[in-house]
């Protein structure tokens, strides 16, 4: 119920998510559309402006260029009628030029004289009022030659000795200026207007074959924002109103010419502002339907696409899980390998790598298809040439790749595809990982069904598998080679360090070091020879393993072994070391063990500590008094020391000083050293001064500079009385000027701690 409750509101969320994201598209598509609508329509604005400005400078420098050829043909008219000549000469000359298409002139007696002769202009025209308005363009007016025709004129004065003695006019036809202008308008995709301002008659009409005049748009329906009245009382702006011809908003730009009373209107459909706009409208309403419908498409496919990655990601997580386990590597492999087969629905998976491993699972009902021998080894041959390949181009560790016996395959690679189809192979998609020493790991299946799936399992789980292989073939074996000592088998001194911290960690209880030194192994070694050294630390190594069985065993150095127990009574330990040491005897085999406990253990380090000085003053007993081995022990778990009266043996100092630099005992109430271990370490013989001075003398000559505060901190024997007294070892551990590195500990031979006196100062190789 709980299953189908969750389904439901699911199926109810998928429906509201729709119908949010329904309306958050429409919304957009609106804002868009208007924004680009707005866009368009200030575009078309601006472009009405250049393109009006350019239309006017053009006509307004032709007019310009007409009037001075008028200028300069008046002049020659004004010379021709001082020289008492007829103007027959200027009209046989004249051409048409610019926009004129013919020239008159007008008399004082109203005769009109042209190129074809003269007609008698009395009544139509005032020569006196032509005379005093001088120079100027007429707008759209009658043709005084010809009934029924318009035409423009412009006009200039024919002046002798300053007295106005003819008018030249040029005569613009109304469909010369209209063909250049209209031919402009069409190139610009736009309807030009050209009037005289005064009569407001149309010089130019691209809308109409016949002008019209700008009354015409009084009773437009204008849109908000502009009227008639600004368009007719401005020289310069926009407007825009309904077209009576189209029902189309018009858009326009007006402007006056400059030096000419006449205006100019450019002005554009709302189809033609608006048609790119159109079809980016409905791209973009198609886009949104579109996006819509994958939408749509999507929330019914998301729940089934989410099922499909939680069963992707479950298959990936068991199968790292099998990997990641410890136990059974290799058959955890084998069952990886089927997850794989069974989830991409394949004929086989397999993995392989240049080291020789080859792992594959096939469906039992093929098992006579599984690939062997040559064949098997020809395939994987392929495989690792493609791999090298797709790693050289790729630049990459790992890549993927799918093999299929195509027709490029086929053109490219003739004996694979031949081998492919022999054995019924449609498909091989597989992942290629490559280490930095070019070892080179593949994982794939054959014939997947499910190509697009497998290949993002292999995606999670190639590098996965890569690394178990390798750790199950190296990792085991060098761990093991990393902390085992290669001459005992016991665990080796990287083991022990690794170890110690775990103690520390875990704290177990009861817990006891015993530290044993080998008596006289130098004295075998330079008698017998190495190899009868040998023989006795691997007889009295394989002696611990048997008698401590079950506990921590570890070679410290050359002849020096260290055991930790847990969980086990400081008497039991006891019975133990004494069942060792009688194991020892038949061999002739002397040990000096030094042994430390403690009920909880809380630093294993001191716990060593404590242990191997013992382990010192049983060594130094053993050379004392060789007719028998002594072992320092724990009469409880506070540990009462004893003086040992440790003397100089070289013997002893043979054997210790390839682990200590030097061991002196150090009174704190007289500062005199008594020598034990390498009496020359600190460079100075201890019978010419203190051993403080000494000391100082020392860290001057031979600690490392950033070194000597520290060490000289233990000048201060008061200090160090409190650390022991607190039941702490003073202890620092400093590099020399030549960059040997040592620790410096010191220990109480008093047996009161709190009034301290006798102390073993032990400087020890790190």
């Amino acid at each position: 119920m709980a299953i189908t409750y969750e389904r439901k509101r699911q199926k109810q969320n998928n429906i509201l998510y729709t119908v949010v994201t329904a309306v958050l598209i429409c919304s957009l598509f609106l804002a868009m559309v208007t924004s680009f609508y707005l866009e368009a329509e200030h575009e078309a604005y601006e472009m009405l402006h250049i393109q009006t400005k350019q239309i006017k400078d053009d006509l307004t420098l032709q007019l310009k260029s007409d009037r001075e050829n008028l200028v300069t043909m008046a002049n020659f008219a004004a010379k021709l009628h001082s020289d008492g000549e007829s103007y027959s000469l200027m009209f046989d000359s004249f051409k048409p030029i610019g926009l004129f298409s013919n020239i008159g002139i007008l008399n004082p007696d109203h005769t009109f004289v042209t190129k074809v002769g003269t007609v008698d202009l009395n009544g139509k025209i005032s020569f006196a009022e032509e005379a005093a308005r001088g120079e100027y363009l007429s707008g759209r007016i009658p043709d005084l030659t010809r009934s029924n025709e318009e035409l423009i004129r412009s006009s200039v004065p024919i002046k002798v000795n300053g007295k106005t003695v003819g008018i030249l006019y040029g005569v613009i036809p109304l469909d010369t200026i209209g063909k250049k202008y209209r031919a402009m308008a069409k190139d610009l995709d736009a309807q030009l207007f050209v009037y005289d301002k005064e009569t407001g008659k149309f010089v130019i009409d691209t809308l109409n074959q016949n002008p019209g005049e700008l009354e015409n748009f009084k009773d437009r329906q204008y849109n908000d924002g502009y009227s008639y009245e600004d368009f007719i009382n401005s020289d310069n702006g926009y407007s825009s109103f309904k077209s009576i011809l189209t029902g189309e908003d018009l858009y326009v730009h007006y402007s006056t010419l400059e030096d000419f009373d006449w205006g100019i209107m450019l002005a554009r459909y709302e189809t033609q502002v608006f048609a790119k706009t159109h079809k980016i409208a409905q791209n973009l309403l198609i886009t949104f339907v579109a996006m819509f419908l994958i939408i749509v498409i999507y929330t019914q496919l998301v729940m089934k696409n989410e099922k499909d990655r939680s069963k992707l990601h479950a298959e990936s997580s068991k199968i790292r899980k099998l990997l990641i386990e410890r136990n059974e590597q290799y058959t955890n492999i084998t069952a990886a390998l089927k997850n794989i087969k069974e989830f991409s629905k394949s004929r086989s998976a397999f993995f392989t790598d240049t080291d020789g491993e080859d792992f594959c699972y096939i469906r039992p009902s093929l098992e006579d298809k599984l690939l062997l021998g040559e064949d098997r080894t020809y395939l994987l041959g392929e495989l690792f040439r493609y791999a090298a390949n797709l790693h050289s181009i790729n630049n990459s560790s790992i890549g993927y790749m799918q093999i299929i016996p195509n027709r490029h395959l086929k053109e490219t690679n003739p004996e694979l595809y031949e081998f492919l189809s022999k054995h019924d192979i449609s498909d091989i998609t597989f992942a290629a990982i490559t280490d930095k020493k070019n070892h080179v790991s593949i994982l794939g299946t054959i014939n997947p069904g499910k190509s697009v799936t497998i290949r993002k399992l292999i995606e999670d789980v190639a590098v996965c598998f890569s690394i178990a292989i390798y750790n199950k073939k190296h990792l085991n074996k060098t761990e093991l080679a990393a902390t085992t000592d290669s001459l005992t088998g016991a665990s080796n001194r990287v083991a022990y360090k690794k170890d110690i911290l775990l103690f520390d960690r875990e704290k177990p209880k009861d817990f006891s070091c015993i530290y044993i030194d080998v008596n006289e192994l130098h004295i075998r070694n330079n008698k017998y020879g190495h190899a009868a050294g040998d023989e006795m630390l691997v007889f009295i190594a394989n002696t611990l393993k048997d008698v401590f069985f079950g506990h921590s065993i570890y070679r410290m150095g050359g002849d020096e072994f260290l055991v930790f127990a847990e969980k086990t009574s400081q008497e039991k330990i006891k019975q133990d070391i004494e069942i060792f040491i009688e194991q020892l005897k038949p061999k002739g085999y002397n040990v000096a063990i030094g042994m430390s406990f403690r009920s909880q253990n809380t630093d294993c380090e001191e716990l060593v500590r404590e242990a191997e000085i013992r382990m010192y003053e049983a060594k130094a007993r053993y050379y004392q008094n060789k007719e028998q081995i002594s072992t320092a022990e724990d009469k409880d778990t506070d540990y009462v020391q004893t003086k040992t009266g440790i003397r100089e043996i070289d013997t002893m100092i043979s054997v210790l000083k390839e682990h200590y630099n030097g061991i002196y005992r150090v009174s704190l109430e007289t500062d005199h050293a008594h020598r034990i271990l390498m009496p020359a370490y600190l460079g100075y013989h201890e019978k010419e001064e203190s051993f403080s001075r000494l000391l100082a003398k020392y860290i001057d000559d031979m600690v490392h500079p950033d070194y000597h505060r520290a060490v000289t901190s233990f000048l201060n024997y008061d200090a160090i009385k409190r650390q022991i007294a607190e039941g702490k070892t003073p202890s620092i551990t400093y590099k020399k000027a030549n960059g040997e590195a040592v620790i410096l500990s010191v220990y109480s031979l008093t047996e009161d701690k709190d009034h301290v006196k006798d102390t073993l100062w032990i400087f020890a190789k790190d």
